[in-house]
């Protein structure tokens, strides 16, 4: 008696789904029922908590922006120095004598008295090209020597390359 029923019931089973196979038209279940748009404003929290790390993150920035700005104010005021000697009426060996001040000068404020006040000739050339990877001072040997020492002129194209190679030190060294 049981078999026979559990016969039944999976004979119907299985008949209603061929019977919903057989039948093409689709069943009426009635309109499609959306939901209410969300509406986008900005006032749950989670907009909040993220202006105000935005903000957060935006004075941080300033911060370090000022704090980097200030640190680096002896390198615009060298620079500035560097001008006033190019457009001067000073012979190139009186220029080169600056720029070899300004370039001490500099190199005190960034690495210490102790360090660079001792310095001259080529192992302060050295010195330098050693704190810029970039800066071939060393080549510049003999014209410094000559300026400095001897009271000679240098020529022009030599004095500008110096000037370049000075401008690119102050700028780059770490």
């Amino acid at each position: 008696m049981k078999i026979t029923s559990l016969i039944y019931s999976f004979h119907v089973v299985v008949a209603s789904f061929f019977q919903q196979a057989e039948n093409s038209e689709p069943a009426l279940v009635g309109d499609i029922l959306e939901p209410d748009p969300i509406p986008f404003t900005f006032e749950t929290i989670g907009w909040k908590i993220l202006g105000v790390v935005l903000v957060l993150i935006a004075i941080f920035g300033f911060y370090k922006w000022l704090k980097l700005y200030k640190k680096n104010a002896y390198r615009r005021e060298a620079l500035k120095q560097i001008s006033l000697v190019e457009v001067g009426s000073l012979t190139s060996q009186e220029q080169l004598n600056q720029l070899n001040i300004i370039l001490k000068q500099v190199a005190i404020l960034a690495f210490g008295r102790e360090q660079v006040a001792e310095l001259f000739g080529e192992n302060w050339l050295l010195f330098l090209d050693s704190k810029n990877k970039k800066s071939e001072f060393i080549k510049y040997v003999t014209s410094f020597e000559d300026a400095i020492y001897s009271n000679k002129e240098i020529d022009n194209i030599t004095l500008q390359s110096i000037y370049k190679t000075t401008k690119s030190w102050i700028n780059g060294h770490s």
